[in-house]
């Protein structure tokens, strides 16, 4: 091994030490505060010297100095030569798509896929939201713009409601796009219930992931566009990113 090479191999194990070791400290510091279940999901290195991000479990995440005597909860944003960029927000939009990707398995969308696809979206939606209804009328507009549809369950008024049963039964039936189709259209197909439904897994993680409202459009890099948006002018924000 080479004297070069023997520095470079020193030099990252004294960092990789010093990066545990700040950890530990802030670790230690920070979860003696956090509110009784809140515990911390992960540490890492910020765009900020000595400044940490602390994940404790929701998307947004903490920012804690290298001795953990310090922390602030809110945006970071970076000053470019002519813009700012929302640091917290990508790394929301980041954590979003990876628990999206960990936690939902590709038979537990109710999919209407584009012949022609260009992008892929999620999309959270309710049986009786009106606006879901909107959305789902235009559903050939936006497979025809090269978009497709995969949909999520999120009842929005709880796991208690006549629309999560109503919405179990989409996703029980032998044919959920026709029966969700049906629904989305006001009428009311016969239903029946499974127990191996992903209902309440979609709408825990739903909660988790920020969705408050349906529809919940979700791009492939985690940004959440909320409500219904008009078929062209969701290409046009797929499109321009």
């Amino acid at each position: 091994m080479n004297l070069s090479l023997k520095g470079l191999l020193f030099f990252t194990i004294i960092l990789c030490s010093n990066l545990y070791a700040d950890e530990k400290e802030i670790a230690e510091k920070i979860s003696n505060v956090l509110p009784e279940g809140v515990k911390i999901q992960g540490i890492e290195s910020s765009q900020i010297n000595n400044v940490y991000i602390v994940d404790i479990g929701d998307l947004q995440p903490i920012y804690v100095t290298q001795d953990g005597n310090f922390f602030f909860y809110g945006d970071l944003y970076q000053v470019g030569e002519n813009s700012i960029a929302n640091l917290t927000t990508l790394h929301e939009n980041s954590k979003r798509q990876k628990l999206l990707n960990e936690e939902l398995l590709e038979d537990e969308f109710i999919s209407f896929t584009s012949n022609n696809e260009k992008h892929a979206i999620t999309v959270f939606t309710d049986v009786d939201c009106q606006y879901c209804r909107k959305f789902h009328q235009d559903i050939k507009s936006y497979n025809d713009l090269g978009i497709s549809v995969n949909y999520v369950a999120f009842p929005r008024n709880g796991l208690e409601s006549e629309s999560f049963k109503k919405i179990v039964g989409a996703w029980c039936s032998k044919n959920p796009k026709e029966v969700l189709t049906l629904q989305k259209a006001g009428k009311t197909p016969e239903v029946t219930e499974c127990s191996d439904n992903p209902v309440s897994k979609h709408y825990f993680l739903g909660r988790k992931i920020g969705i408050t409202g349906t529809p919940a459009i979700i791009r492939s890099d985690g940004v959440l566009i909320p409500g219904y948006v008009p078929p062209a002018e969701l290409l046009t924000r797929l499109q321009n990113g």
